[in-house]
Parts: C-alpha cells; sequence; structure tokens
C-alpha cells in the first residue's frame, strides 16, 4: 500500500475514532408515549428543524437535559430553549411531537411529564 494511500485512509479512520469518543454522558430522562387522551393542537404545517443548542453544565445534580422544542403559539412556531429539570418520581417524559392523522390533518403534541396514576 502507498503511503499516499495510507494517508488518505488513516484521515477518514482518524476523525471517525474521535467522533466515536464524543458520545453522550448527557444525562436524559426517561421517555415514553404520548397518551391518547392529551390535548392535541392541529397545525398548518410542521415545525423547523431543531435548533443547536449550548448546554450549561447543570445546577443540582439529579437533573436532566430536556432538549429544546417548537412550540404552536397562536398562529406560529416558537422555540422553546432546552432546560435542566428534576425528574418527578416515577415519572416519565413524551418529548413534543407532531403525528399526520389519517385524514391529512397534522396535530401537535407539546413535551410533557406522566406521572403515575394520571391520565
Amino acid at each position: 500500500m502507498s503511503a499516499a494511500l495510507r494517508r488518505a485512509l488513516g484521515i477518514p479512520l482518524v476523525s471517525l475514532l474521535a467522533l466515536a469518543g464524543c458520545g453522550s454522558s448527557l444525562p436524559l430522562p426517561p421517555t415514553g408515549p404520548h397518551l391518547p387522551s392529551e390535548t392535541t393542537v392541529v397545525v398548518p404545517y410542521p415545525p423547523p428543524p431543531a435548533r443547536v443548542e449550548i448546554i450549561s453544565p447543570s445546577e443540582r445534580p439529579g437533573d436532566v437535559w430536556i432538549d429544546g422544542e417548537w412550540q404552536w403559539r397562536s398562529r406560529r412556531w416558537a422555540w422553546q430553549q432546552g432546560r435542566w429539570e428534576p425528574v418527578p418520581p416515577g415519572a416519565y417524559f413524551a418529548p413534543a411531537t407532531t403525528v399526520r392523522r389519517a385524514d391529512g390533518s397534522l396535530v401537535w403534541f407539546a413535551g410533557v411529564w406522566h406521572l403515575p396514576g394520571k391520565k
């Protein structure tokens, strides 16, 4: 194998190994589905792509990171920044999502905590 070929193969390999070392150690909430009984909002179009956020260190041990999300406010999408939150005992977080229904309408579910025993 020529030196040029080894260099050409080595740069992507080193880059790949460097990226593999960038695994997330960010504490995330336990997640689960939205409930059928939740209030939905019919929206005319999907939200924009998520924004890139710089995550500051948590100020309280045990908090989890809740990603930022687009929220529907009246007639437009508004960005809600990510944040650190404590996990309510036994709860899971259902992240914000949009779903296309069979009738073609688009509905939005806000990100919410689901507490045990609450429906």
